[in-house]
């Protein structure tokens, strides 16, 4: 599904991605790691929003820097989320519906969105990160990429983007960048750990999970 070969990004001389290479297959994937360690810097690269510096990278078996098609397959929530403050929720994912196909009425219905006619700027940072997902879930994309997912959410609503998540990945492959991680275990099938630039670990969700529990104990104060 994702599929990365000493994949570089460089800003200046700050090296945030140095060589990374993982063969990520169909499922629910995961990454995690410390703050600079490059998971959102390869989060941005497999949504062709960066351009490599150097190494290979191919999502879905295309470019994601080159092929204007790839993005028509795939969903993708960003954060922070960023809106024209002046549509409304509905404006704004009546938009990608075009782009894409799917249904505005579905997704809000989904996500329980009852704020869509109101204009963006008078959204809580919750609302614009439900809104940021809404556009990711829209038209059955074959590739939902999400990048903090539960960030700015209230525990119930936590619960329902987990409870989304899982009825979507029996057709859905994920791609998931999150330092709140714990809640998303039960719907996950693997885990990266990502830091200084290089994959330093992955596995199974099992397997992982009590090595993640691990080394955050050891992190804190």
């Amino acid at each position: 599904m994702i599929k990365a070969v000493e994949l570089r990004k460089y800003f200046g001389s700050i090296k945030a991605l140095d060589g990374l290479t993982v063969d990520m297959p169909k499922g629910v994937n995961l990454v995690v790691g410390p703050n600079g360690g490059g998971k959102s810097t390869f989060f941005k690269i497999a949504a062709g929003v960066y351009r490599p510096t150097g190494g290979k990278i191919r999502v879905l078996g295309k470019d994601p820097w080159v092929d204007a098609d790839f993005k028509r397959k795939v969903g993708v929530s960003f954060d922070p989320a960023a809106f024209p403050p002046l549509m409304s929720g509905r404006e704004w994912l009546s938009l990608f519906a075009e782009y894409r196909g799917g249904s505005v009425k579905d997704v809000a219905d989904l996500l329980e969105l009852d704020f869509l006619d109101r204009r963006v700027r008078e959204y809580s940072s919750g609302m614009r990160k439900k809104l940021s997902l809404a556009q990711a879930f829209l038209g059955d994309p074959e590739l939902i990429m999400l990048d903090e997912p539960l960030a700015n959410l209230d525990f119930d609503s936590m619960g329902k983007v987990v409870e989304v998540i899982d009825e979507f990945r029996d057709g859905s492959s994920f791609l998931l960048i999150s330092h709140i991680w714990e809640p998303l275990l039960p719907v996950v099938d693997r885990i990266y750990l990502i830091s200084n630039g290089k994959l330093v670990a992955q596995g199974g969700r099992d397997e992982m999970a009590g090595r993640l529990k691990a080394i955050y104990s050891l992190s804190e104060p």
